[in-house]
């Protein structure tokens, strides 16, 4: 399976499409906004859950997202 990808060119150009034009500041910021909303998406999609097991000092069995998992996804930004 490949691995998805975010590629922020293509979302500039959706929100930004007139060339040699400046776009108003609003369709940058609508830009940054919907590669922010990819990114957590997908870092959401990529979160994978550890389990601790109980040791001498703590008995309670507990789980935890990955941080690295999530911070995995900054590779997937092009």
């Amino acid at each position: 399976m490949q691995e998805k990808r975010i590629k922020l060119e293509e979302i500039l150009n959706k929100f930004c499409i007139v060339e040699g034009y400046f776009c108003p500041i609003r369709d940058y910021k609508d830009a940054m906004k919907e590669a922010c909303r990819q990114t957590l998406e997908l870092a959401a999609e990529n979160a994978r859950i550890m389990n601790h097991i109980p040791n001498e000092e703590d008995d309670r069995e507990y789980k935890e997202v990955s941080k690295q998992s999530i911070l995995n996804t900054i590779n997937q930004i092009e």
